[in-house]
């Protein structure tokens, strides 16, 4: 089982409340944690200054729940895990 280790993730996302900002880093962090634990899941080893994701109109429109789905999505991509 790979780990993911984060020392520091910033989200600039424009238009979010202080609640909805929060609730989406919960959801970031639990769905990275979530597949970190997976089996089948296979990270290849990466340092990364600075990734950028980015993230079509539609991802902000569809709530914090879909947009932190789409966020944990991209980065896995960029980490080898999907």
């Amino acid at each position: 089982m790979d780990e993911i280790s984060i020392d520091r993730l910033v989200l600039d996302i424009p238009g979010l409340n202080a609640a909805q900002a929060r609730d989406l880093a919960q959801r970031v962090g639990t769905g990275l944690a979530a597949a970190s634990t997976r089996d089948d899941t296979a990270f290849k080893s990466a340092d990364f200054d600075a990734l950028a994701v980015d993230l079509n109109d539609i991802a902000g429109r569809q709530g914090v729940a879909r947009l932190a789905d789409d966020i944990v999505s991209a980065l896995l991509i960029h980490l080898g895990g999907r």
